[in-house]
């Protein structure tokens, strides 16, 4: 076993993709949120509806019936760095209110769980 190859990377690995997949909900009514906050330009919100309306089109840039698997996820891809243009674009007290909010709503509806 080589000293420079940590004997828990895996493990870590497995870690951090499961503090990504907890956090997708919160994401995603961020998300929700921010599109529906005045206070967030016009630019932003444009890009998550134009990625919106390119996943439910039928044209696409990989063919959905050609390659399949590789269609459909495509078209998530560009979904998923909608979103997060969309709360980079923000501007940051904007997306800090925010946040706060729902980690206030997740306490209040999970506070029997903790």
């Amino acid at each position: 076993m080589s000293k420079d190859k940590d004997p828990y990377s895996k493990l870590k690995k497995q870690l951090h993709l499961a503090r990504i997949i907890y956090h997708i909900p919160n994401f995603i009514k961020l998300s929700l949120r921010l599109l529906k906050d005045k206070r967030v330009s016009f630019f932003p919100k444009l890009l998550v509806y134009g990625a919106i309306v390119y996943f439910l089109s039928p044209y696409d840039l990989l063919p959905d019936f050609l390659i399949p698997f590789l269609g459909y996820f495509e078209d998530i891809i560009i979904l998923i760095f909608c979103l997060i243009g969309l709360v980079k674009l923000s501007p940051p007290e904007v997306v800090e209110g925010h946040v706060k909010a729902i980690d206030i709503e997740n306490k209040q509806r999970y506070r029997f769980f903790r």
